[in-house]
């Protein structure tokens, strides 16, 4: 985890904007590993799935997922923005693409706190929710994923955008 942090940090501009998307398990290793591979960790935003979400018996519903957030170096300058923590979102959803696919509205609430024309990196695209979140929005995306059969769907989804 720590390695490709440390690479992702190299590409990222200073006071550019990361997140990573994990569930409470991953939560301590990610925090942690931002914060070794030299970002500035800023917090954590949620991403509620619904009650939708699978229940398991004796115990709470795995509803959420987290968003660990940050910065290479300090925010930039003039950043402004300020959003909302928690984002609520059904993930039931018909004709999903890639099996961690997120809703492209959770994707375009988490690019909404970076520069209206800020380059868009994915480095674990999946299906390219992100990639058409980016695009929707008027940022230039950059992608990467290393299963070719994934890889033709985020195209095929990208370049009808």
């Amino acid at each position: 985890t720590v390695n490709w942090l440390m690479e992702a940090r190299r590409v990222l501009e200073p006071g550019g904007y990361f997140g990573i998307f994990c569930d409470w398990r991953q939560l301590p290793v990610f925090t942690d590993a931002v914060q070794i591979a030299g970002f500035h960790w800023q917090g954590i935003c949620v991403w509620d799935k619904t009650e939708g979400t699978r229940p398991q018996k004796g115990a709470y519903r795995p509803q959420c997922e987290y968003i660990v957030w940050g910065t290479n170096g300090g925010k930039r300058p003039g950043a402004s923005r300020i959003l909302p923590g928690c984002f609520r979102k059904s993930n039931v959803t018909r004709g999903k693409l890639h099996q961690t696919q997120k809703p492209l509205e959770v994707m375009e609430w988490l690019l909404g706190i970076t520069d209206e024309q800020a380059p868009i990196l994915d480095p674990f695209m999946g299906s390219g929710t992100t990639g058409v979140a980016s695009l929707k929005t008027g940022r230039p995306f950059h992608g990467c994923e290393l299963v070719p059969a994934i890889y033709d769907i985020a195209r095929e989804r990208l370049a009808a955008c």
